[in-house]
């Protein structure tokens, strides 16, 4: 009986590594066309780059198979290599067609280096209480390099797909750092949808929708603008805003931020845990709303940040339903349905 458990689960494992493979060769196939270089070499080394963020990013968030790598990357100098690996690309290829090379290291060693030397911390001081403030760090540094504002020295091997690029960059990277160090990482941290999740998901689009847009038209933030003129691209953009902008901000917000402070904050065996819980919540969406800032213009930041934490309480509660699949969901939703249906400010 346990061996034709063993043998169904290695079929399965199979069956999806070749899938991540295949569905990875077709995205950055289909990102290197939608967003050329200007020189053959960027095209190439782009497309081969975006194919290794999207196999580690898939390999650590869908199971199986996550199960399996982390009990690989478990073995310290596995996770080492690949994680100095991962940190070591950007510059590499940076010192290849960046354009300023000297603002092009500072930048890199302040949002890059810096968060991946505080997210090693915790390993070499296992017995340390606060150790999951240096994750919350690490991402805090992450996401305000996250982009591109600050950091598109670093960024500027590339043309045109900086953006996306350093998304992809950043949400593998983060994963790398984190799989060993969170205790149920593949548990906390996957693709697993489930009916809670989904149903969650859409009921929460719904409600923000209702509350979130009568503001958004009210201040002027919101223009309605429906767009529909290239239809392949609806369906691209889904993909493009789930990989490269749900994805990073959720592993950042609820992913590192409100499950580590649920988590060490909270005594879950007190009379008030459930309150605390909430309390985690808001401070989180209000954290992920202020990382708006800069998004818009001076005279609706405050709009957008206010909408935005709204916008966070939602996720965060899909969060604790569903997981990081039911969170990137909504958030997918919302992002995908405000660039069919309106303009912002």
């Amino acid at each position: 009986m346990e061996e034709n458990y063993l043998i169904e689960n290695k079929k399965k494992f199979y069956i999806t590594f070749a899938s991540i493979l295949l569905v990875s060769v077709l995205l950055s196939t289909l990102i290197a066309i939608v967003e050329p270089q200007l020189l053959i070499g960027q095209s190439v080394i782009f497309s081969i780059f975006v194919f290794i963020f999207l196999v580690v990013i898939f390999c650590l968030l869908i199971p199986p198979v996550n199960r399996f790598v982390i009990d690989i990357l478990r073995q310290k100098y596995l996770f080492y290599v690949l994680s100095l690996s991962f940190v070591l690309f950007l510059p590499l290829l940076n010192w290849i067609y960046a354009i300023e090379f000297k603002e092009s290291v500072s930048s890199y060693f302040i949002w890059y280096f810096l968060p991946t030397i505080l997210f090693f911390i915790p390993i070499f001081f296992k017995n340390f209480k606060f150790d999951f403030l240096f994750h919350i760090a690490a991402v805090i540094l992450f996401a305000v390099g996250f982009d591109g504002r600050f950091t598109s020295d670093t960024l500027s091997g590339f043309s045109s797909s900086e953006y996306n690029f350093n998304a992809l960059w950043v949400s593998s990277l983060i994963l790398i750092l984190y799989s060993i160090q969170l205790y149920d990482f593949e548990e906390k941290t996957n693709w697993k949808p489930t009916k809670k999740g989904i149903l969650y998901a859409l009921n929460l689009s719904a409600v923000l929708a209702i509350i979130s847009i009568p503001i958004g038209l009210f201040t002027n933030f919101l223009e309605w603008a429906p767009n529909f003129s290239d239809v392949p691209m609806i369906f691209i953009s889904f993909i493009g805003i789930w990989m490269t902008i749900a994805l990073p901000e959720e592993i950042i917000a609820r992913g590192v931020i409100q499950h580590q402070l649920t988590q060490n904050v909270v005594n879950k065996e007190g009379k008030y845990f459930r309150y605390w819980k909430w309390s985690i919540l808001i401070l989180t969406s209000i954290i992920f709303g202020i990382s708006h800032w800069n998004n818009t213009s001076q005279e609706f930041i405050w709009v957008y940040i206010l909408l935005a934490s709204i916008a966070g309480i939602a996720y965060g509660i899909c969060w604790w339903k569903g997981g990081l699949f039911s969170a990137i969901f909504i958030h997918t939703l919302v992002d995908w349905v405000w660039q069919l249906f309106f303009k912002s400010a």
